[in-house]
């Protein structure tokens, strides 16, 4: 018999009895699992949050405030002679000095002490005098009508074994000693830096029987330009090179050039100009009097000054030019005047002027006592300005920064010097000498000089430029933001206009009309696209497409706009296909759909040529540059797309009634040739309609050329948006594939049963539910598209030109980060170590959510198993 223990057992008993508590090994491969994705979560937001932080530790130092910290103050050690010039040196321990007298002073900057003392020429001071070079070229003019060119120079030495005395191998770092006519300062590195000053005198020149009145000078990549006014009118064009004796391994100087009196050129010899200025080239010369009249002078074919115009340099009549000076680079010229005018002018060229003319670019009136010195820095575009009442303005030209002021107890300000590292701002009086801690690193960043246009060196109005960097020490930094914004828009817009409707339209083909099996294998393998690196798609780019599509752009272009239309052609004849014959070939629809895309594209190249000699003239290169032709075939291909939308809507709403009331009993084959009839008399009338548009406005004047076409460049947009749509589309694809497939099935039922088409039913019951998904898709490529980096940088030319041409190159906000961040890493520990902090969590976050991932995978398997 049985018990009534068996008798309650159920009769499915299998004779094993589960536990409904977990083993105490799953519970802790889920504890462990849970502390691995914890920790992995939140190391995740911290690598992120570290690397938003490196990005703004390294802006931050742009806008950090500049300023001046005075370090002394003392008295002039000769308040009876002018300074004229004063050089420091690199580590800003030694100051040179040019007075009145023709002495040349070195001392010692921290303690004033004097090392050396130097007489120019024996034959009396200088009359005359100019510096080129930032200092290492000096030229000296003199009452006898002499003239002499000089070499300065700050040179090092490291001392070491017997050079050393006992006090010098006793000094710290940092601090300094007088050894003979030079400075010994022991480093932070332990070594001993002699730093000593050296001035070397060429040969005299003579000019003239009178005294030289004024000079200008200019160092060339062939020696030097020197321009000499004398005393009577006078003007004296020198050409001073230099050659190397192979036995002696002396230089001597050789001087060429002819003279020309100023008259004529309509300057009274009575009253001669105050101020000379050439420019860099030594092309132009400008003779200026204190009145602000001056006479521009350029070169001939031969080489000789021919007068250009006579123009003011100031605006009131009553004003007097105190001072003139060119900035780094000797382009920009600064005019002070005795109502503390301050005014920059530079060479622009203007319609119907034959060569180039000073025009007022930049208003940098700071302060109403009249301008007593003016020194310019040679490593970029910042000005220290004295006043005649002992205060000292430093500002940033380019940027229109007010950097930092500073007062002097006694004025007028007679000379200023800044360092050649920027660190130091020196400034004399008639009887104060002063030095100043110059804190300017970025001066040259301010918000308008980020986004507003900025008139540069060398344009003839403000523009938005970026260019960060040159093979120049006196390059002027363009750093508007504007080229680069508009450079990550044009490649995002080119890029989502090619992929974001191929990536919709095959999520569309793949949720609503291709087969589950198909689509279970489809739908993988264009995801598998995403793993695609982005230096590999940016290498393919710009060395195997680029360099081929612009060996055939007429037949890529061909590709791109007959290609579709192939297309619609071959879905047009499959609806020729007998009813019997259709249900039948339905699965090899999408073989099909492929096989025309095949046919058509390579009709389409092969029609390239033809189309090319039919529209472009024959040349599609020398069309785009504006060399043949009109613009009626640029607004045809860019209308094209526009009129088919228009026309084809048309069609819909007004040309399906006809053809349902046309073709009541008809049969399928004879509804397919009138709905092809019907095809090709609407491509007829988009083909018409869009060239006449384009007639009318090419006829009206507007050329496409210049704006949204152009000259064509290798690396170009086109070339960004095949390259990243590889890049764009599988996420743009998946997400939205997804969003449709999670249409309930239901909806699709009731629409198909109530008669709707399978397009109706895709188009006006499947996609609205899924809109916020496929925006979500659109969004995120978006993104992808926005902050991708290598596609662009390596594709796009990395030019910064604001320029719509499809045919052109940009460079966008992201590329710009790849190639300016890490020149910044490198140059400062601090950041080199953040940066590798955030990347070694990255890499642990990375391990750790792999870890998580089996773990997640391990225990799932685990589970279906039980």
């Amino acid at each position: 018999m049985r018990s009534s223990k068996d008798n309650n057992r159920p009769s499915s008993f299998t004779g094993q009895v589960f536990s409904r508590k977990p083993r105490r090994s799953v519970m802790w491969v889920d504890d462990f699992a849970r502390r691995v994705i914890t920790l992995s979560g939140i190391g995740s937001i911290v690598a992120v949050s570290l690397v938003g932080l490196f990005l703004v530790w390294v802006v931050l130092p742009l806008f950090a405030p500049t300023g001046l910290e005075e370090v002394d103050s003392r008295e002039s050690a000769s308040s009876t002679q002018r300074v004229l010039y004063q050089g420091v040196n690199n580590y800003g321990s030694l100051v040179w000095s040019l007075h009145s007298d023709g002495i040349v002073q070195v001392r010692d900057l921290e303690k004033g002490l004097l090392l050396e003392s130097l007489k120019v020429w024996s034959d009396g001071p200088p009359t005359a005098w100019a510096v080129a070079d930032q200092g290492r070229r000096l030229v000296f003019g003199f009452a006898s009508g002499v003239m002499i060119t000089a070499t300065t120079e700050f040179e090092v030495e490291y001392l070491d074994g017997d050079d050393l005395t006992a006090e010098m191998e006793h000094l710290v770092p940092g601090q300094k000693l007088a050894h003979g006519q030079g400075l010994v300062e022991k480093t932070n590195e332990g070594q001993f830096r002699f730093s000593f000053f050296s001035l070397q005198l060429d040969e005299p020149v003579v000019l003239s029987e009178s005294a030289v009145a004024n000079l200008a000078v200019v160092a060339t990549t062939n020696g030097l330009v020197v321009v000499a006014l004398d005393s009577l009118g006078g003007v004296h064009d020198r050409s001073i090179t230099w050659k190397k004796n192979l036995l002696t391994g002396k230089l001597r100087s050789k001087s060429r050039g002819h003279d020309f009196a100023a008259s004529e050129w309509g300057i009274d010899p009575e009253a001669l100009p105050a101020h000379l200025a050439i420019n860099d080239a030594g092309d132009m010369l400008l003779m200026v009097h204190e009145d602000g009249m001056s006479t521009m002078l350029r070169r001939d074919q031969d080489g000789q000054f021919e007068m250009v115009y006579h123009q003011d340099l100031l605006a009131p009549e009553i004003a007097r030019i105190t001072s003139l000076d060119f900035l780094a680079g000797q382009v920009s010229l600064v005019v002070g005047d005795d109502q503390g005018g301050l005014m920059v002018w530079m060479p622009v060229r203007k319609q119907g002027f034959d060569s180039p003319i000073m025009a007022p670019v930049h208003n940098l009136t700071h302060h109403a006592s009249p301008v007593s010195a003016l020194a310019a820095s040679g490593r970029s575009r910042t000005l220290a300005v004295g006043y005649a009442d002992g205060t000292i303005a430093l500002m940033h030209v380019t940027s229109k920064r007010f950097i930092a002021e500073a007062r002097m107890a006694e004025g007028p300000i007679m000379n200023l010097s800044i360092a050649p590292r920027e660190d130091l701002l020196v400034g004399v009086s008639h009887n104060e000498f002063s030095i100043w801690k110059l804190d300017a690193t970025h001066a040259d960043i301010s918000l308008g000089a980020l986004v507003r246009p900025i008139w540069y060196e060398g344009y003839d109005e403000p523009s938005y430029v970026w260019q960060s960097s040159s093979a120049s020490d006196t390059f002027e930094h363009k750093l508007s933001l504007i080229p680069l914004v508009f450079g990550t828009l044009k490649a995002t817009f080119y890029s989502m206009l090619l992929g974001l409707p191929l990536a919709l339209l095959a999520a569309l083909y793949t949720s609503e009309f291709l087969h589950k099996k198909t689509r279970s294998k489809v739908k993988p393998v264009i995801e598998i696209m995403a793993s695609l690196p982005s230096v590999v798609l940016g290498f393919l780019a710009a060395l195997v497409i680029a360099p081929m599509i612009e060996r055939v752009v007429p037949q890529t272009l061909a590709v791109l706009f007959l290609t579709p239309f192939f297309i619609l052609i071959g879905s047009h004849f499959w609806q020729l296909l007998p009813r019997l014959w259709a249900p039948r070939l339905e699965p090899l629809r999408p073989l099909a759909v492929l096989l025309v895309l095949v046919i058509g594209a390579a009709v389409a190249w092969q029609m390239g040529p033809i189309l090319e000699n039919l529209i472009f003239h024959g040349d599609v290169r020398a069309w785009l540059e504006g060399r043949v032709g009109s613009g009626t075939p640029g607004w045809f291909l860019l209308l094209l797309p526009a009129c088919s939308l228009l026309v084809g809507w048309l069609s819909i709403n007004y040309g399906e009634g006809i053809l349902r009331a046309r073709g009541l009993g008809w049969s399928s084959t004879s509804l397919g040739l009138l709905d092809l009839a019907r095809f090709i008399v609407v491509s007829a009338l988009t083909v018409g309609l869009s060239w006449f548009l384009a007639w009318m406005l090419s006829s009206s004047g507007w050329d496409p050329r210049g704006g949204i076409v152009g000259t064509y460049v290798q690396r170009n947009a086109l070339i960004v948006g095949f390259a990243m749509g590889f890049a764009v589309i599988p996420i743009i694809y998946s997400i939205a594939e997804d969003a449709l497939s999670a249409v309930p099935d239901h909806l699709r039922a009731a629409s198909l049963g109530a008669g709707a088409t399978v397009w109706q039913t895709a188009f006006k019951v499947v996609m609205p539910p899924a809109t916020s998904g496929i925006f979500s898709a659109g969004m995120i490529g978006l993104g992808r598209a926005v902050g991708e980096t290598m596609i662009v940088l390596m594709a796009a030319g990395n030019t910064p030109i604001m320029e719509m041409n499809v045919f052109n190159g940009f460079r966008t906000l992201s590329a710009n980060l790849a190639v300016e961040l890490p020149e910044a890493v490198q140059h400062s520990t601090h950041y080199r170590t953040l940066f590798l902090a955030a990347l070694t969590l990255f890499v642990m976050t990375f391990i750790l959510n792999t870890v998580a991932e089996l773990v997640r995978l391990h225990f799932r398997r685990k589970s279906s198993r039980l």
